[in-house]
């Protein structure tokens, strides 16, 4: 073992004791600083679903789960959120095609008095070895709907999009009268690029290959989803689903041909006209052309501007990857990926397979321009990261938050918070805005083995939604005492797939699902801290309550003020993973971030468990603060 490696596991083990300590000598009454825990929840537990193997198609319990909130009953009814979360999950029995991989999804409530689980329901049974893959969740008036790309088609075994609706209650599925698998056929999901042809839409090549990847909702039933063509081009459609459970495709745009192995990002603000879409530009992987934004009109697809926003430099060895955007007033916030190639993945059509940081980039939606300089290292791990925008602090003011999670399935999730400065650009990375989403989270291990391309362009997923309300936010002293975290006003929600304990991380098996609300807006006049994940966020047994207090110094939630350098590194991955530094350099540039020398296939949880350590490792750090 390599003596980078060692030190690494040294400083998880005292960082971890800090995190078992930070708060220990401080009762839960003591102090004025407010500690925001997250609530996080095993939701849906993989280690009972599929084989107790790993492996292609197995599925590896549960991943990329996709989530989302009912906005639409929240506008008239603010006493519940509903909430729901779809997977692809392991079958405990192959398909026809040996596959163990079928779909999911689960239901959940949030009162005044906390998260109330509602229905897991197992999806029928699908042929074909990719049976429901990167599924999409949303609500309409009436229904969930399910979106996901099956090869269970209907057609032919290329994936394509699917879609089932079930009933918002009870979880059930419904019958769509003009389903394309027959109006009787619950069991089959209804194929979207042919009801695209029999809604009068020119489709090319309509039995080709598509993946949805992102969803963005338009109004009460209308939908866009971002969706790669055949491994090489943009696209995007929008649907709606009707009151009585019937589907319609509105348009279908394609909007680059020369986008490999893309992954679109939609981005459209409640009520706009236009929204956005991003992805990257390339001929090959790694991506070496770079990643193009296009602004197109939300009734009808057609593409408005166009361009290129950050490119990548072969000649240099600097490759992007995987933007991700989100709409933050009059500018467009993009995180993505900067990569150097020092190998080949497996067959050459993968990562790449080199140093890789994370970045973000504010760029004007009025021309596509870039505002400033990009940020590298954005976020607490450097591969497969995600980005949203969220509220932030007393104000709810805007703030872009970076997502991460561990590549070996290790450690947990994080997000960094980064609230826009007073001139309108990214604030400082900050140590104390750093928030555990989970103990347990991943990214690239037993996600990426139970896919069906295991080792070459498999990942895993992970991704946060903002502004989800607290329906237990109060200041009334009559009701403080029993309300679920009263001090939040609204939270980053996210269902991040990992191990359920310490017992699944040894057998290194199967993936979970959990629940996650991190606190993101909070009541003014309070100074806070972040906390750490559990599931009883409050002082009361169970739960509900006041949240704990402490002695420790109040986060700064203004974007003027950071710790950058100090905690700015969960050091993860396998084999030559490079150790922390307070200063990283790309190639000449500056990284706050963690780059990974090589993606390597076998894990070692000493070095990975630092991930879980973040968050002691800033709690000590407050502490050294406040004692000095």
């Amino acid at each position: 073992m390599k003596t980078s490696r060692v030190c690494a596991a040294v400083v998880a083990t005292l960082a971890m004791f800090a995190a078992d300590h930070a708060f220990a000598d401080t009762p839960a009454t003591g102090g004025s600083t407010v500690v925001l825990n997250t609530y996080s929840k095993v939701w849906v537990t993989g280690d009972d679903k599929g084989p107790n193997k790993i492996g292609k198609n197995t599925g590896a319990g549960t991943m990329d789960a996709s989530f989302a909130w009912d906005s639409v009953a929240f506008a008239t009814d603010k006493s519940k959120v509903t909430l729901g979360t779809v997977f692809t999950r392991s079958d405990n029995q192959a398909n026809n095609n040996n596959s163990y991989m079928q779909g999911g999804f689960a239901l959940a409530t949030l009162t005044d008095k906390g998260v109330v689980p509602g229905p897991e329901i197992a999806l029928p049974r699908l042929t074909g070895e990719r049976t429901f893959m990167r599924p999409l969740i949303g609500f309409t008036k009436n229904h969930v709907i399910l979106i996901a790309a099956s090869e269970d088609n209907g057609i032919n075994n290329n994936p394509q999009p699917v879609l089932y609706v079930a009933d918002k209650t009870s979880g059930q599925l419904t019958q769509i009268p003009n389903s394309t698998r027959g109006a009787n056929n619950l069991n089959k999901p209804t194929n979207l690029i042919q009801q695209a042809l029999k809604n009068g839409i020119q489709v090319d090549n309509p039995n080709n290959q598509r993946g949805p990847h992102t969803i963005q909702q338009v109004n009460d039933n209308t939908f866009v989803v971002g969706m790669q063509y055949n491994n090489q081009a943009q696209e995007a459609f929008s649907v709606t689903v009707n009151d009585d459970a019937s589907v319609k495709m509105n348009w279908l745009r394609r909007y680059s041909n020369t986008a490999q192995h893309c992954r679109p990002q939609v981005a459209i603000e409640p009520g706009a006209t236009t929204g956005f879409i991003a992805a990257v530009e390339a001929n090959n992987q790694p991506a070496e052309i770079g990643f193009r934004v296009s602004e197109f009109n939300v009734e009808t697809g057609a593409r408005i501007q166009s361009k290129i926003i950050v490119r990548s430099q072969p000649n240099q060895n600097k490759y992007v990857s995987e933007p991700v955007l989100g709409i933050i007033g009059d500018k467009l916030a993009i995180t993505y990926g900067l990569s150097s190639q020092v190998r080949q993945n497996n067959n050459g059509n993968g990562h790449a397979g080199g140093k890789k940081i994370d970045a973000a980039v504010l760029v004007n939606k009025a021309d596509l321009s870039i505002v400033g300089a990009p940020i590298l290292g954005v976020g607490q791990y450097g591969r497969h990261g995600s980005s949203f925008v969220t509220g932030y602090g007393p104000n709810a003011e805007p703030a872009l938050a970076v997502i991460s999670g561990s590549s070996t399935g290790t450690g947990g999730g994080f997000i960094q918070m980064y609230p826009l400065k007073a001139d309108g650009t990214l604030g400082v990375k900050d140590a104390a805005k750093v928030y555990q989403v989970s103990p347990f989270s991943d990214v690239a291990n037993v996600q990426a083995r139970g896919k069906r391309n295991p080792n070459n362009q498999a990942r895993g997923f992970i991704n946060g939604l903002g502004n989800v309300p607290n329906p237990g936010f109060t200041t009334d002293p009559a009701k403080v005492a029993a309300n679920f975290m009263p001090e939040v006003k609204s939270f980053s929600f996210s269902t991040v797939t990992g191990y359920s304990d310490a017992n699944a991380l040894a057998k290194g098996l199967k993936n979970s699902v959990w629940l996650s609300l991190v606190p993101a807006s909070w009541q003014e006049g309070i100074t806070t801290v972040p906390g750490k994940p559990t599931d009883k966020p409050g002082t009361n047994d169970d739960g509900t309550g006041p949240s704990p207090r402490s002695t420790s110094p109040g986060t700064d939630p203004t974007g003027e003020s950071g710790t950058s350098g100090e905690t700015d590194v969960v050091p993860d991955g396998t084999d030559d993973a490079t150790h922390p530094t307070k200063t990283r350099a790309f190639d000449g540039q500056v990284n706050d971030g963690c780059s990974v020398a090589s993606h390597g296939g076998s894990t070692t949880s000493s070095f990975g468990l630092v991930g879980l350590a973040v968050a002691g490792v800033i709690a000590a750090l407050r502490r050294k603060r406040g004692e000095a």
